[in-house]
C-alpha cells in the first residue's frame, strides 16, 4: 500500500519526539571550548586541581550558555522546507515501502513494534540531519 510523503514526515516527527531526538547547530563545539577554556585558565592558576576544578565549573558554565539552543527534531522536520521535506521522503523511501500503512499514526505503531526497524528509521534520520542539514543530531535520555 502506498503512503503519502506527508504521512511519513509526520510519522518522522512523532518517531523522534518520542525518542528524545535533539538537534543542535554547533552548541557541541562552543560547549567544549567553554569547558576547554576555562579548565585551562584555572590549570594555569591553580595547577594540576585547577584543571579538575576548571572543567568542573567550565562544563557548568558549558551547559548553562548552550541549554536553549537545543531544539527538538521533530520541531526541526516540521520548520523544513518542502523540497527538503521531499529529499527526507525520498532517503526514508525504502524503509517504508514494504509497510502497510495508510496514515502516519499507523506507520509510528509498526515502527515502535519493531525495534530493528525503529533503529535503523532513527539512524537514517540521524544521518539524513547530518548530512543534509546544518544540524547535529542527540539522543536526550
Amino acid at each position: 500500500m502506498v503512503i503519502r510523503s506527508t504521512e511519513v514526515i509526520q510519522a518522522l516527527s512523532i518517531l523522534s519526539e518520542q525518542s528524545g531526538l535533539q538537534a543542535t547547530v554547533g552548541q557541541s563545539m562552543k560547549g567544549g571550548l567553554i569547558t576547554g577554556g576555562v579548565a585551562s585558565f584555572t590549570g594555569l592558576l591553580f595547577g594540576p586541581a585547577g584543571f579538575a576544578i576548571g572543567g568542573t565549573l567550565g562544563g557548568i558554565l558549558a551547559t548553562f550558555i548552550t541549554k536553549d539552543q537545543f531544539v527538538p527534531v521533530s520541531q526541526v522536520i516540521m520548520d523544513m522546507e518542502p523540497r527538503d521535506k521531499e529529499r527526507l521522503y525520498m532517503s526514508m523511501e525504502n524503509f517504508v515501502t514494504s509497510l502497510d500503512a495508510t496514515d502516519a499514526m499507523q506507520l509510528v505503531a509498526l515502527m515502535q513494534g519493531n525495534e530493528i526497524l525503529k533503529r535503523n528509521v532513527i539512524a537514517a534520520l540521524t544521518t539524513f540531519m547530518r548530512d543534509n542539514t546544518n544540524y547535529n543530531v542527540y539522543n536526550s535520555w
